[in-house]
């Protein structure tokens, strides 16, 4: 992810660094404003960590430390607002970089944040990171799905394997909207939510530094999204 500041980077590094940004701010934004910074200044911060991360090759301690990158950034972004330097930057804190596009999802991440005030910081942080991949771990299957010509029973099955419903889904009427036996939906079901864990499992491992921190980082998803 560190080469993609270099003038050679691939474009696969810069995919990885785009990919990486997009998953951690909502969680170190939500964790800003939890703190009580306000919604500007917390995407200055924001965008200011992720360059002195860039320009410091901070990240490399990740693999050094043999921490989990989500608790190392959340540390390494206290850090950060701890440094006088950077505080004296409150105006311009991200500099001349544009690090990260915050804007499309900034209600999203401001929604989340408002529904966490219950929590610790470190508690808010974890949740929104979790819903944050989860929410990428979908957008992918969406993509995925509509390149497919299959959008709609997508839409007709996401509610068996993502839950969230007071009321569970009838299968039987799933079956009769699609028109398809009840056997071929729940094969489609099967297959869903196998490819749903394919797509989470990705999505995690887009955001470690080591890959044998994928199960524990899933398990740790997992723990978060029933507590």
């Amino acid at each position: 992810m560190l080469r993609a500041r270099d003038e050679d980077a691939t474009e696969s590094s810069r995919q990885a660094l785009s990919g990486f940004c997009e998953a951690y701010w909502p969680p170190l934004y939500s964790f800003l404003r939890h703190r009580g910074h306000s919604s500007a200044d917390a995407q200055d911060l924001v965008q200011g960590f992720f360059a002195h991360l860039l320009e410091q090759n901070t990240l490399t301690r990740a693999d050094q430390e043999k921490g989990r990158l989500r608790t190392f950034l959340l540390g390494s972004l206290q850090n950060f607002l701890y440094n006088e330097y950077d505080r004296q930057r409150a105006l311009k804190r991200g500099g001349d970089r544009r690090v990260v596009s915050i804007e499309e999802h900034l209600p999203e991440a401001e929604a989340a944040m408002m529904a966490t005030s219950h929590l610790s910081d470190a508690g808010c942080y974890d949740l929104v990171w979790a819903s944050t991949i989860v929410r990428r771990a979908w957008d992918n299957l969406q993509t995925a799905f509509v390149t497919e010509g299959k959008a709609e029973w997508l839409e007709e099955l996401r509610p068996f394997v993502a839950g969230g419903s007071a009321t569970p889904p009838n299968q039987e009427q799933a079956a009769a909207r699609l028109g398809v036996p009840i056997a071929t939906l729940r094969t489609w079901l099967s297959r869903l939510r196998q490819r749903y864990r394919e797509s989470l499992r990705m999505e995690v491992a887009s955001t470690v530094s080591n890959p044998a921190d994928v199960d524990g980082e899933l398990q740790h998803l997992y723990q978060i999204l029933v507590a």
